[in-house]
């Protein structure tokens, strides 16, 4: 395993109906974080994505970037980037190697709940454009849907004269608070297919990942704020293996390794 995602904090700015993840867990110390980080160092991992909920509401996000990045470890950031402006955008690009960044919806758009701010799509523009000047790679997450379906070549219109590195098209993952509302938001698989295969053909100079829940590697794995870690298990989902408390990281992802042979 060459990568592994920490769920830096639980909290968001957002409270989108469409989230896999909503499991309510409190903020915990700065040193209970840096033992999880020491953890992912000592496990011989070199890359970790950081994510959340939004990891900018997150307490000593700054500081813990900086404490990844002392230890050499290659760090992706996860943000919707509402909280990020050019000063902070400083702050943090010289700690990462990639900024992933959302544009589910375009400004306007008061059905998608996620973007109730109108704002949002320019100031996704604006980071896109602030970051490649700090010479970050960016790449763009729009998850498909019912409700933004018809907006995807309006999203691939805006991102295909901006400098990002791909354009995932993510699958609506039915889980937790999504699994709740799937119906306000799941498409059948083959109008999925149908929708990036579109997007392939109407945009060739973007290149494009899709992200497919069935698609998900077995080996994937994710440690939650309070330490538990998690894997997915095809026809499972995610389910918890241990926690770092009662076990050491490498341990953990022996046994992820042996689950999933």
């Amino acid at each position: 395993m060459e990568e592994i995602h920490y769920l830096l904090g639980n909290s968001c700015n957002l409270n989108c109906d469409f989230c896999f993840w909503d499991i309510k867990m409190p903020d915990v110390s700065l040193d209970f974080k840096k033992k999880i980080i020491n953890e992912i160092v000592n496990s011989g991992i070199k890359k970790v994505t950081i994510s959340g909920g939004e990891p900018l509401c997150t307490n000593n996000f700054l500081e813990i970037l900086e404490y990844i990045h002392k230890q050499k470890l290659e760090i992706i950031l996860h943000t919707n980037g509402i909280k990020i402006d050019k000063t902070l955008a400083q702050k943090i690009a010289p700690l990462i190697s990639r900024i992933s960044l959302t544009m589910d919806a375009i400004e306007g758009n008061t059905q998608f709940k996620m973007r109730k701010n109108n704002k949002i799509t320019n100031h996704t523009i604006n980071l896109i454009k602030i970051f490649h000047n700090l010479n970050v790679l960016i790449n763009v997450k729009t998850l498909i849907t019912k409700i933004n379906k018809n907006e995807i070549i309006r999203i691939g219109k805006i991102l295909d004269d901006l400098p990002i590195a791909y354009w995932s098209l993510l699958e609506f993952i039915p889980l937790n608070k999504g699994k709740i509302n799937q119906n306000n938001f799941l498409i059948e698989q083959n109008e999925f297919d149908e929708i990036c295969s579109n997007i392939k053909n109407k945009f060739p100079l973007i290149k494009i990942q899709i992200r497919k829940f069935t698609d998900t590697k077995n080996k994937y794995c994710f440690i939650a704020p309070n330490g538990d870690v998690y894997t997915y298990v095809k026809n499972k989902g995610d389910i918890l293996i241990n926690n770092i408390n009662t076990k050491k990281l490498d341990l953990i992802m022996s046994e992820i390794e042996n689950k999933n042979q």
